[in-house]
């Protein structure tokens, strides 16, 4: 069990991650083809505000996930040594 959980946070990890740098990439690639095409500062000061949100979002997904899944990881690897699943032996009739 221990190594399944610790994967399926690795897996989580990752594709946090992979999908925070890539919508960062593209939504930062956006606004700056959108400035650079009208060079209108209404565009600026009408999308900001909503641009600094999603960053902000992103960056709290893309450091928030990876830490969470550590601390996670961290937890089931000190406590699945002492969770030790012991199986019983089957007894044989004595007749």
């Amino acid at each position: 069990m221990d190594l399944t959980v610790v994967s399926a946070l690795d897996s989580i990890k990752n594709v946090a991650m992979t999908l925070a740098i890539g919508a960062f990439v593209l939504i930062n690639g956006v606004a700056i083809a959108a400035l650079l095409a009208n060079r209108s500062r209404a565009l600026v000061q009408r999308w900001t505000s909503p641009w600094l949100a999603a960053n902000l979002l992103l960056l709290g997904v893309g450091a928030g996930v990876p830490l969470l899944t550590g601390i996670c990881k961290s937890v089931v690897q000190a406590i699945a040594p002492a969770l030790v699943v012991q199986v019983a032996q089957p007894t044989l009739p004595t007749n």
